[in-house]
């Protein structure tokens, strides 16, 4: 059976058993630090020191990724995600661009290994670094060559200017409103003006003072203070209110472009969209 890192370092005699089971009941009871973290913060040792002892224990390189940063060509090869979850990193391709050289925090785990072959479709030669220092290098070299349009969200300026009465104008204009300014800098096509589902009324004689307005539907002519003096909806009221309708239709339209795209990209799945809009 595969030893664990753990194990490991109670063999290379690093940490005791006694260490041992109170770094695996912290790292239970507090997910998100690497093993080799929750054993720097309970002062056993240090990351360089057990990355040297892993090393030579299983005779791979131990990389010092400020002197040996990892190639941007080989980047591409596995996601910024994978890498932060797993404390990984791919550094260069070897053997004539058959195997790739990935740092790792625990060399023993043949699981992630397996899933960086079966990803890039490369050999897996493991190499050795300390958690905090990978996940640094991940930040650094991910953010300088990344193109990928959900990165651009934190980039994109949302106003934060105070509520204000405001005037509606030029509503039919689309190209300058903030949801097809975020569509148009993530990449999402912003769909072409609808077609107006208002049709031009049949002249009629002047309604009566009072009178419901016909617009796909009755609108009642009262309001909670009672029934209202005249009907003070006009031609371009009416024109107003089909814009605004078609400027909703589009904006559900790129909505659901950008949900399609989260949902590609992984960031949450489709049961998840379900669940939170049922609830």
């Amino acid at each position: 059976m595969p030893v664990t890192l753990a194990e490991l370092l109670v063999k290379i005699q690093l940490i005791d058993d006694r260490q041992h089971d109170a770094v695996l009941s912290r790292a239970r009871a507090r997910s998100g630090p690497h093993v080799i973290q929750h054993i720097v913060e309970m002062g056993i040792a240090t990351e360089s020191t057990m990355a040297r002892s892993i090393a030579a224990e299983l005779s791979v390189p131990r990389i010092d990724l400020g002197a040996t940063p990892p190639e941007p060509d080989v980047l591409h090869l596995l996601d910024a995600r994978i890498c932060v979850d797993r404390y990984i990193l791919p550094v260069s391709l070897r053997e004539n661009g058959e195997a790739l050289l990935l740092v790792m925090a625990d060399p023993t785990d043949q699981e992630t290994m397996a899933l960086v072959q079966q990803r890039t479709g490369k050999k897996v030669r493991p190499a050795v670094a300390g958690p905090t220092e990978i996940q640094r290098v991940i930040g650094q070299s991910y953010a300088s060559v990344s193109n990928d349009p959900l990165d651009e969200v934190s980039s994109i300026a949302l106003g934060n200017e105070p509520s204000q009465v405001f005037e509606v104008v030029n509503v039919m204009d689309e190209s300058a409103s903030p949801l097809s300014r975020i569509a148009a800098q993530l990449g999402v096509g912003v769909p072409e003006n609808l077609p107006s589902k208002h049709l031009p009324k049949p002249p009629v004689a002047p309604p009566v003072p009072g009178t419901p307005v016909k617009l796909g539907g009755e609108i009642f002519a009262t309001t909670p203070g009672g029934r209202i003096a005249k009907n003070d909806l006009q031609p371009e009221d009416l024109a107003i209110l089909d814009a605004l309708s078609q400027s909703m239709e589009k904006g559900a339209l790129v909505l659901r472009a950008l949900a399609e795209l989260c949902v590609e990209k992984g960031l949450f799945t489709r049961e998840e969209m379900r669940n939170k809009r049922s609830s």
